[in-house]
């Protein structure tokens, strides 16, 4: 058997399928890099607006739960069977509501903290580099000269760059 005989032989089917199944994860690999680079630039709109949906969920099932544990007959379809499982169902889904509106907040918060520091950074301020850049032979010290004899007026005072 030459190579060239080798690579004519037709493929198994099961390699055909790992081929083409690697070829799909790579390409689904690209993609979601693409996606998550795309979002994490634009999570503080995200977060504004699932802040905002959160904060209309808190109050919709909040209402929801407080008609069906108070005035139930104002709902179609609830009755004493089923009111109390209806009741957890919608105070559950306020809680995840909760959930989301309390992470929005946190990571608001967050970032406009870390903005504000990442603006004083680009500043200038508060670079580590740039102050260890910067040696001791950049000040200016003015030392008077050690002139022992003469009047306080004939001392000059020099300038040294150290």
């Amino acid at each position: 058997w030459s190579k060239k005989n080798i690579a004519m032989v037709p493929r198994s089917f099961e390699h055909r399928l790992y081929i083409t199944m690697s070829r799909v994860g790579h390409s689904l690999a690209f993609l979601s890099k693409g996606l998550i680079s795309y979002f994490t630039t634009r999570l503080d709109g995200i977060s504004n607006c699932c802040a905002l949906y959160s904060f209309t969920g808190i109050l919709f099932t909040l209402f929801v739960g407080m008609m069906i544990s108070k005035q139930p007959l104002y709902i179609k379809g609830i009755d004493a069977n089923n009111q109390e499982m209806m009741k957890e169902s919608a105070f559950g889904a306020m809680g995840m509501f909760i959930f989301l509106f309390s992470s929005s907040l946190i990571y608001l918060c967050y970032s406009s903290r870390h903005d504000n520091e990442h603006h004083i950074r680009s500043q200038g301020y508060m670079r580590p580099r740039a102050q260890r850049q910067r040696g001791i032979g950049d000040y200016l010290v003015e030392l008077p000269d050690s002139h022992q004899s003469g009047d306080s007026d004939e001392h000059e005072q020099s300038t040294t760059l150290i």
